[in-house]
């Protein structure tokens, strides 16, 4: 057996020890999904193990001077606020106007839904002459507008979908007739 120098035996040793050790650190998976009733269709359940509580986000607006872009606020910063949690589920805030130091054209409005919060967009200061309403999702979407004082309320419960009545198109999409089609 011919004698390696000590340089070049070290490597095979050491790549079989990594070798080794990296196959212990492997993360576990779960066990396999059983299957209780094949259907034919395909559907995606949480592992019972996991966590499904909503994450707890703070009630934040961040509003811009530009417009809104195709995902983000474009312009420079105006304001940032963080109005406070209602005091329980269900338990509506007072509406609170904030004046603006200069109009706005863009805003972020980011709370969890259960906060049932809303901001009334106003095109004049002191809340007046009302221009829209952002409602707040769990996800920085931009909304656009020109703004110069803005109410929020949070502790709004969500409507009951029994008092919206019916949608004022169902039923006549089906009536349409397509050229060419059965």
């Amino acid at each position: 057996m011919p004698h390696l120098p000590f340089r070049q035996a070290l490597f095979p040793i050491l790549l079989v020890a990594y070798l080794a050790l990296a196959a212990d650190a492997l993360p576990q998976l779960p066990g396999p999904a059983s299957v209780q009733e094949d259907t034919g269709q395909v559907s995606i359940n949480e592992r019972p193990d996991a966590n499904t509580t909503a994450t707890n986000l703070p009630i934040s607006i961040t509003i811009f001077s530009g417009s809104p872009g195709p995902k983000n606020c474009r312009g420079s910063l105006i304001s940032t606020l963080d109005p406070p949690r209602p005091e329980g589920l269900g338990l509506r805030t007072g509406s609170q106007c904030y004046n603006l130091p200069s109009v706005a054209g863009c805003g972020n409005f980011v709370a969890n839904k259960d906060d049932g919060c809303e901001a009334r967009l106003f095109a004049e200061p002191a809340c007046a002459s009302y221009v829209n309403t952002a409602v707040f999702m769990p996800e920085s979407r931009a909304v656009g507008g020109m703004w110069r004082s803005f109410a929020v309320e949070c502790g709004i419960p969500p409507p009951d979908p029994a008092t919206l009545g019916t949608p004022p198109l169902q039923g006549m999409m089906t009536d349409i007739k397509r050229p060419n089609r059965s």
